[in-house]
């Protein structure tokens, strides 16, 4: 007698899950299953701190641009390409750093 069984039963009648397609990522896998058992994934990134808005103070650029490089690799999958960081490096720019003017003090003027 032949197997009765469906694509998704074994043998024994017992379900089965479905192959997986041959070409998902692991990160992809992950993320099939966070979805599939409501996101309690053994794999959790760590919550990285959004960086701060920037307002010009020119000798405190590279103090932000630091955190805003470790923000982009910790959330990797969110800005994939560059012009998506620079959008959002761009919408944390306020005041004189939007307005695209120099900041100026009392001992530099420009």
């Amino acid at each position: 007698m032949a197997s009765t069984s469906t694509p998704n039963q074994d043998t024994k009648g017992k379900e089965t899950a479905p192959p997986l397609p041959s070409n998902l990522t692991p990160d992809q896998i992950q993320q099939i299953i966070g979805d599939l058992t409501g996101g309690s994934c053994h794999t959790k990134k760590p919550k990285i701190k959004e960086p701060r808005t920037f307002y010009c103070q020119r000798d405190q650029v590279r103090g932000w641009l630091a955190p805003l490089s470790v923000y982009f690799k910790g959330v990797g999958r969110e800005f994939e390409y560059n012009n998506e960081k620079i959008i959002y490096a761009l919408s944390l720019l306020k005041g004189d750093a939007l307005n695209g003017r120099r900041h100026t003090s009392k001992n530099n003027k420009m």
